[in-house]
């Protein structure tokens, strides 16, 4: 009897505890990291797993806001953290993979394309009215096409250069300092004042409500290409055929969880096919054709005991935590990298503060929050640390604009062409000699070294010369995506070029390229376009110099001119509504027939098709 009063009062205090974690969460101001809460939740699941509590979604609406009944409830999901549990709910099923955004779940209703109402999921059943913030938000698309009433889905979050944004207009208003990118959306929408906030915000739409009879839809993913075509920015969605396919899927979530720009703990997965989807419904709590996966999070708190200061090779002065030791998930943490000056800025760090950091599926250890303060505020080194030259704050990085003469940009720029043109067996401490006698000032001078330059190396003898010369003379040919890669241009990588070059397929083309008419090439933002304009001129001097050494970029047969005798070369199509085929074979079909797809009709468009 005793035991069983015990049990009963254990069940009653985590009850308890949930409710109370799940009000200050969404009030803004949480007591404890996530990674904690999941803990205290496994723990009712094992003692009461059908408690009511386990089915309570979100927190309840305010007395003071306006209540709005969803039409369909907006349901929690289930979730795991082992793999193979992921694996047994496939079953082998065809299924759908997203990134698990951490910030507040949100339902748009459109009427005759026009937005007309935005609420909170609330408590699963009743929402919060908040059509006026959420028209803040830039990624909330205002309009769709006209197709009587649709709802769509999402999540409503704030990644981390915008937190740092939002910090500082905060703090100018005379508002507390926010506490972290993951709980300020909550607290931010249910607040009466200052509702222009919201405009730091983001949205990733996932979800169009009973979009299989409003649009005719057979499959999730043809669902998501439509949300792409109306605009909508959307959470990495991509089809997995097998575990393989999970696995290489939760690899890529690792790196945006490295990344740590959003707010990201785990992936959802959906059975793919929607009579499928209707076949198995819902419980009370969860549908049954979805399921998260998220990693156990082990968190410590740690004292900050220094700062480092690294400089990268685009010439960003980096910040890292020196902390006091502590073990996570079997590794020793010693050090915490914070991105940028900004963060260091936003959270007021600085020695002797007691921090908490967090360890999930063996990323990167991230840092959480200032548990208890240091003396005294955050302090910026005033000179680059690799070249004592002077440092420059463009909001968000300190940055070092000494190029030439930086030994960490210099190295860094080499290292980065070195890698993209593929040339084997020189790495940095092999480099690092012929800098240090001045064979190697540029890329270009890697055409230029003789056969002896490479005794310059310690401890190097006729064959590894041999051999490094030789590797640096094969990646004299090679693919112009790679040549521009190793540009080092922020903002752009490989997969970046790749696609403009179906647009812009020669370096005279890109040249001639203005941030305008790349803005019109599907997933270029103007920042992105006006970065690519601003790299390549300034790196005119180094294609030359590179050409004049003897690198000839290679343009492939998909990116000349003529097109062949493909029907649709050059030719960009925009798919929009339903297709009797499954829109990957359209979109395949095109591309065979040289031609290219879009998701917006834009002045390049060619023709607009639809079923």
């Amino acid at each position: 009897m005793t035991g069983n009063r015990q049990t009963s009062d254990t069940i009653s205090e985590l009850a308890d505890k949930i409710l109370t974690h799940k009000k200050l969460y969404y009030g803004g101001k949480p007591a404890i990291s996530d990674a904690a809460y999941d803990k205290i939740e496994d723990q009712l699941k094992k003692l009461a797993p059908h408690h009511p509590v386990l089915s309570y979604v979100g927190t309840e609406v305010g007395s003071d806001s306006e209540k709005v009944t969803h039409a369909e409830p907006m349901l929690s999901l289930q979730k795991t953290y082992e793999v193979n549990d992921l694996y047994r709910w496939a079953e082998g099923q065809e299924v759908v993979g997203t990134l698990k955004v951490d910030g507040v779940s949100m339902s748009l209703v459109f009427d005759k394309g026009k937005l007309v109402m935005a609420k909170t999921r609330g408590n699963g059943v009743v929402g919060e009215n908040v059509t006026g913030k959420i028209r803040w938000v830039s990624d909330v698309i205002p309009d769709i096409p006209s197709l009587g009433r649709i709802e769509i889905r999402g999540e409503i979050y704030c990644n981390e250069d915008s937190f740092l944004r939002l910090t500082e207009a905060m703090l100018q208003l005379g508002l507390d300092r926010p506490v972290s990118p993951r709980n300020i959306v909550a607290g931010q929408l249910g607040r009466k004042s200052h509702s222009d906030l919201v405009r730091f915000f983001q949205f990733f739409a996932f979800s169009i409500v009973d979009y299989e009879s409003v649009l005719g839809l057979k499959t999730e993913i043809d669902a998501f290409k439509v949300l792409t075509d109306w605009g909508f920015n959307l959470p990495q969605p991509k089809i997995l055929k097998s575990s393989a396919d999970i696995d290489s899927y939760l690899t890529d979530v690792k790196k945006v969880m490295e990344a740590d720009n959003v707010p990201i703990d785990g992936a959802v997965f959906s059975y793919n096919r929607l009579t499928l989807q209707q076949d198995l419904g819902n419980t009370a709590h969860h549908p049954r054709y979805k399921m998260s996966f998220k990693w156990q999070g082990v968190t410590a708190e740690s004292v900050i005991k220094d700062f480092a200061w690294q400089t990268s090779r685009l010439g960003i002065v980096t910040p890292v935590a020196i902390i006091e030791p502590v073990n996570l998930s079997g590794a020793q943490i010693t050090n915490i990298t914070l991105h940028n000056a900004a963060h260091v800025q936003a959270f007021d760090l600085k020695v002797g503060d007691r921090i908490e950091i967090v360890r999930s599926g063996e990323v990167i250890p991230k840092f959480l929050q200032v548990i208890s303060p240091g003396k005294g505020s955050y302090r910026w080194p005033a000179n680059c640390p690799s070249c004592n030259g002077a440092l420059e704050f463009d909001d968000v990085r300190l940055k070092c604009h000494n190029i030439s003469g930086c030994p960490a940009q210099l190295s860094g720029v080499i290292l980065n062409w070195i890698r993209c043109a593929e040339i084997d067996d020189l790495s940095e401490k092999r480099l690092v000699p012929l800098v240090e006698k001045g064979l190697v000032k540029t890329m270009a001078d890697l055409y230029r070294l003789k056969l002896e330059d490479f005794y310059a190396i310690p401890q190097t003898k006729e064959k590894m010369a041999t051999k490094l010369f030789a590797n640096i003379q094969k990646s004299r040919n090679l693919p112009l995506a790679a040549f521009l890669n190793g540009l080092g241009i922020e903002g752009a990588g490989q997969t970046t070029w790749e696609k403009l070059l179906e647009v812009f397929p020669t370096l005279d083309a890109l040249f001639s390229a203005t941030p305008g008419e790349i803005v019109e090439v599907e997933g270029f933002a103007e920042k992105t376009a006006n970065q690519i304009v601003q790299g390549l001129l300034s790196r005119k001097e180094l294609i030359t110099d590179l050409l004049k050494a003897g690198v000839s970029p290679v343009v492939s047969e998909q990116q000349g001119d003529d097109g062949g005798d493909k029907p649709l070369a050059g030719k960009t199509l925009v798919l929009t509504g339903a297709f009797s085929l499954p829109r990957s074979e359209v979109e395949k079909a095109i591309k065979s027939a040289g031609g290219k797809t879009a998701s917006a009709v834009s002045k390049t468009t060619f023709v607009v098709v639809t079923d």
